[in-house]
C-alpha cells in the first residue's frame, strides 16, 4: 500500500482523451463543469441584462416630482456628492450608506436628485444593480442610476421584511460593496470582489451586483457578479477587454484542502504570467483576471469550518486530512471547477494590411468527473485546458519604434501569430476496496507560432514553428491490477 501520494495540481492544462479505467463499464458518472468555452457561453455582461436596463428606464425626474417613500437627509447628501460622477465609484459612499440603513429602517426607499436641484451635470450615465437574497426568501434590491436629469436611488424588499440577523448580514456587505465601485473606478481598473463572497451562508443565499457606464448608447465599461453556495461567476467588459469567468463552488474547496489550494492557485498565477508574456498581453488585464481567479476560488467565511489541513491522496482512498469513509474521497487540487476566457480588444495598427492585428485570447478550464462500475470501483478524472490565441508585431531594429503607414519604407517589422492548446487529465482509478490502484496521466500539447518578416512591405521570409505530442504514462501502486 502506497500513502502520500500527492493531489494532481493544474500545471498542466485539459483533457480530451479517454483514461484507463478500473473494472466493468461505468454506471454512473457525475461532471461538474462543461469544458473551456462555457464561461463565454453562459456569463452576460452587465450591460446586457434586463436588470440595467430597467433601472436606465427610471427617471429621476419624473420620482423627483412625486413624494419620496421615505425620505432621508443623509442619503440626499451623499447624492449631492455622487452628482456628477463619470464611474460607478461615485456610488460607493451612497450605497454603502443605503444598505447600513437597513438596520434601522426596513421600509422601502426611492430618492431622487435632479440636475436643476444639483447644479452638476455629466455627459455619461451610470447604472448599478445590487440584489441579496436571504435564506428565508426575501430579495434585498438596490439601484442606483445617474442620467442626463439627474441620479435617483431606490432600496425595495420582495417578500417579508428583514429580521435583525438578515438586516445586519445585509448591511455588512456595505465596505465590499464600496469596494468593487470604487476598484471599477480605478485607473487601470480593478475587480475587487473577494469580500462580496465571503457573506454570511447561514443568513443569506446569494449576491448579485450588475453595473454599467455608458455614453449615449456605448456601454463604456460593465459588470456581472453573481456568487451562491454553488456557483459563481463574473462578466467584465470595457473597452479594452472582456472577462469571463464560472466557478463550480460545490466541486471542491473542502476545507482540508487549503493548502493544496494555495499550491494550486500559485501554479495557476504562474501559467497564466507565461501565457501573458508569450503572447505579449497586456499585465494589468491580467493580474484583474488572478485577482478574479482567486476570489472566485476564497471560500465563504461563514458556515465553512475552515481547519487549514492538507490533503494528499492515499492508496485507501482517504487523505491525510481527512480520516473519515475512504470509498467517499474525491481528490481534489483544492480548487473550484472552472472556465474562463480574457479577449483584449484586437487593434488594426497597420492601414496598409488589414488582415493583420494586435490581438490576445486566452482560455483555460479544469473539470473533475467520477465514474462508477458495477463492480464498485471507480475513477476520479480532473482534466485541466488551456488555449492561447495572440498576433503582435516586432521591430526589425529594437532602437527604432515602429510606425506603420501606407509608405512602404515604413513597413519594416515582423508580424507573429501564436496558437497554443495544451491539454492535461490525471485519472485516479480505485479499485472495489476503495484503495488507489492507479494513476494515469495524459498531456497533449498542439502549439503553431507563425513569423512573416517584411521588408519595405516585400514578405521576405516565413517560419512556422509547430510542437506537437501526446505523452501519457501510467503508475501502478497495486499487484493485482
Amino acid at each position: 500500500m502506497v500513502t502520500g501520494i500527492k493531489l494532481p495540481l493544474p500545471t498542466m492544462l485539459s483533457n480530451l482523451s479517454t483514461a484507463t479505467r478500473v473494472g466493468t463499464p461505468r454506471v454512473s458518472s457525475n461532471a461538474t463543469l462543461p469544458a473551456a468555452g462555457s464561461a463565454s457561453a453562459k456569463v452576460t455582461f452587465g450591460s446586457q441584462t434586463q436588470a440595467i436596463a430597467a433601472i436606465y428606464s427610471m427617471s429621476p425626474q419624473k420620482i423627483s416630482a412625486s413624494a419620496s417613500t421615505q425620505a432621508n437627509s443623509v442619503i440626499q447628501d451623499l447624492m449631492h456628492t455622487a452628482m456628477g460622477g463619470n464611474s460607478v465609484s461615485s456610488f460607493s459612499n451612497l450605497g454603502s450608506a443605503l444598505l447600513e440603513n437597513l438596520k434601522e429602517n426596513r421600509g422601502d426607499l426611492t430618492q431622487a436628485l435632479t440636475q436643476t436641484e444639483s447644479g452638476a451635470a455629466s455627459d455619461s450615465k451610470s447604472a448599478v444593480s445590487l440584489d441579496i437574497t436571504t435564506r428565508s426568501g426575501s430579495t434585498v434590491h438596490l439601484t442606483l442610476t445617474q442620467q442626463d436629469d439627474g441620479i435617483a436611488v431606490s432600496v425595495k424588499t420582495e417578500g417579508n421584511q428583514l429580521n435583525d440577523d438578515e438586516a445586519e448580514a445585509v448591511a455588512s456587505l456595505g465596505n465590499a460593496f464600496q469596494s468593487v465601485l470604487n476598484g471599477l473606478g480605478a485607473k487601470p481598473p480593478k475587480l475587487d470582489i473577494t469580500e462580496l463572497t465571503k457573506f454570511n451562508s447561514n443568513v443569506l443565499k446569494s449576491v448579485d451586483l450588475k453595473t454599467d457606464v455608458r455614453n449615449g448608447d456605448n456601454s463604456l465599461q460593465s459588470l456581472n457578479f453573481h456568487t451562491d453556495s454553488s456557483e459563481s461567476w463574473v462578466g467584465y467588459q470595457d473597452a479594452d477587454f472582456s472577462l469571463k469567468m464560472t466557478s463550480d463552488r460545490g466541486s471542491s474547496n473542502d476545507p482540508a484542502d487549503r493548502i493544496a489550494q494555495q499550491i494550486a492557485l500559485a501554479a495557476y498565477d504562474k501559467q497564466f504570467d507565461q501565457a501573458r508574456i508569450a503572447g505579449h498581453g497586456d499585465r494589468n488585464q491580467m493580474e484583474l483576471l488572478k485577482s478574479v481567479f482567486h476570489a472566485l476560488n476564497t471560500p465563504q467565511s461563514e458556515g465553512i469550518d475552515v481547519t487549514g489541513k492538507s490533503t494528499e491522496v492515499r492508496a485507501d482512498g482517504g487523505n491525510s486530512g481527512n480520516s473519515g469513509n475512504s470509498g467517499n474521497s474525491t481528490p481534489s487540487n483544492g480548487l473550484n471547477d472552472f472556465s474562463l476566457s480574457l479577449t483584449q480588444t484586437s487593434k488594426l495598427i497597420n492601414p496598409a494590411r488589414l488582415d493583420e492585428k494586435e490581438s490576445f485570447s486566452y482560455q483555460a478550464s479544469q473539470t473533475t468527473e467520477e465514474s462508477r462500475s458495477y463492480d464498485g470501483s471507480r475513477s476520479v478524472k480532473q482534466t485541466a485546458h488551456s488555449h492561447l490565441s495572440a498576433s503582435w508585431y516586432q521591430q526589425l531594429d529594437p532602437s527604432i519604434p515602429l510606425s506603420l503607414n501606407r509608405d512602404k519604407t515604413s513597413q519594416n517589422y515582423i508580424y507573429h501569430t501564436l496558437e497554443n492548446d495544451e491539454v492535461n487529465t490525471t485519472t485516479l482509478n480505485y479499485n472495489a476496496k476503495g484503495l488507489l490502484a492507479s494513476i494515469n496521466n495524459q498531456t497533449q500539447v498542439n502549439n503553431l507560432e507563425t513569423m512573416k518578416k517584411y521588408v519595405t512591405g516585400d514578405l521576405v521570409d516565413e517560419t512556422n514553428t509547430p510542437e506537437k505530442y501526446n505523452r501519457e504514462t501510467l503508475k501502478k501502486l497495486l499487484n493485482d491490477m
